[in-house]
């Protein structure tokens, strides 16, 4: 009997020891993005690698996007109208693009969670990890000292321009903001458009910034200035010179731009991979010209963590580290053109050869030690819509340009008042 007991205790033993070990169960979190076409495939590629390193890690990722862009403007204004929606509804993802302003909304609120969240974990972010940002994105994604969000898709605006046209009209690629509308005004003479631009707030903050403006001051708004009133009245008197060529405002300016119908735009350093992949003419990159000082507006956002179930909030947290770690930023910034949010991507072997194939990509890198970040305000989303409403109005002539600034600076102190 003994034998017999002994006999089967062996067999089980070697039974278990065959069976397969089954892992704890596996932690779902889902992840809101904006991203398009070749973006959302790197978003996808990346996504997928993490969980074949992270089998206990479910990654189920969502592209937020608008078929109307007259109603969201963008898919970016899809995603913020979708995650207060989603937090009002108890619906949030795990994990989303913010922007700054948008993360002072839900930080008041209490929506998302800080990276310190996890100092005591064995997952905790070092001091030297946190010092290999970019100082200019750590500092965007910081309040009051603590990281809340991690910087990820950055990029800069840039002025993209066709070598052919300016060759054909004999002129230069512009340095400040007189030249470019020097060269807007003389190319509008022959048969293409100077500039065409996007009339949204961007585009007054380019020239605002670039000669030492601000959107706002000790949180009211002092964009209706002179210094905004000049930056609003350059986009208008472009719109009026030359039979509307000089510069024209579109919403398909990045299209029309790419089919040859003009000699320059300004779009962000994100486009330049696009642009590598399909311009037809010979195309050049320049930084944004300057005004009485050089400013480059910052776009681009951040990941956030929106988690209230704490294994979810690890495993968020997790795909964080992942995404922006040197080696999978460096994919994201080849890739896409949006730039290295880390000193060791940028300095990296990799990263490094790739700048001396394509060095169009430096521009936006060259761009960052004159970096600003718009308003972090929670008021500054509708503001935006305000100030592109505005720019509209002025170039169309519906409004004069003064006029449409105070009435914008008028809403806006209202919308000021008790926000931080």
């Amino acid at each position: 009997m003994r034998k017999l007991f002994t006999f089967l205790f062996c067999m089980c033993m070697i039974f278990f020891t065959a069976m397969p070990i089954f892992s704890a169960e596996k932690v779902t979190i889902e992840l809101w993005h904006a991203m398009r076409g070749e973006k959302k495939e790197v978003i996808d590629d990346l996504t997928a690698k993490f969980m074949k390193e992270n089998p206990d890690i479910i990654v189920k990722s969502k592209a937020i996007s608008t078929p109307d862009l007259r109603l969201y403007g963008n898919n970016y204004s899809c995603l913020y109208r979708q995650l207060i929606q989603g937090l009002a509804e108890g619906k949030q993802p795990d994990i989303s693009q913010v922007y700054e302003n948008w993360t002072t909304q839900f930080v008041e609120i209490n929506a998302i969670t800080p990276f310190s969240h996890f100092d005591n974990t064995p997952y905790a972010m070092s001091a030297a990890d946190k010092k290999d940002f970019i100082p200019l994105f750590k500092d965007a994604c910081s309040y009051n000292g603590v990281m809340w969000t991690a910087p990820f898709n950055k990029s800069v605006f840039v002025l993209y321009y066709n070598k052919d046209i300016l060759d054909k009209n004999g002129v230069k690629v512009p340095k400040t903001w007189k030249e470019l509308k020097e060269a807007a005004i003389k190319i509008s003479q022959s048969d293409t458009y100077g500039i065409i631009y996007t009339p949204v707030v961007d585009a007054i903050g380019h020239l605002i910034y670039s000669n030492n403006g601000a959107f706002i001051k000790d949180n009211k708004p002092v964009f209706n200035d002179k210094i905004g009133l000049d930056a609003l009245q350059y986009w208008t008197e472009l719109a009026n010179t030359g039979n509307g060529k000089a510069g024209k405002p579109t919403f398909n300016s990045y299209k029309e731009f790419l089919d040859g119908n003009a000699a320059f735009t300004i779009e962000t350093s994100a486009r330049i991979t696009d642009v590598k992949n399909k311009c037809k003419f010979n195309y050049g990159i320049a930084m944004l010209p300057s005004g009485n000082s050089r400013a480059v507006q910052c776009a681009g956002t951040n990941l956030a963590i929106f988690s209230k179930d704490e294994a979810k909030k690890l495993a968020s947290w997790k795909l964080i580290k992942y995404l922006t770690n040197t080696e999978n930023n460096a994919e994201l910034a080849m890739k896409t053109g949006y730039l290295p949010v880390r000193y060791s991507t940028y300095n990296s072997p990799t990263y490094k050869k790739y700048l001396e194939k394509y060095p169009g990509y430096k521009v936006g890198m060259d761009e960052l030690k004159f970096g600003v970040t718009q308003p972090r305000t929670a008021a500054w989303e509708s503001i935006r819509g305000l100030l592109s409403d505005a720019l509209f109005d002025a170039v169309s002539n519906e409004e004069e340009p003064e006029n449409a600034l105070n009435r914008a600076a008028e809403i806006s102190e209202e919308l000021l008042k008790g926000v931080k």
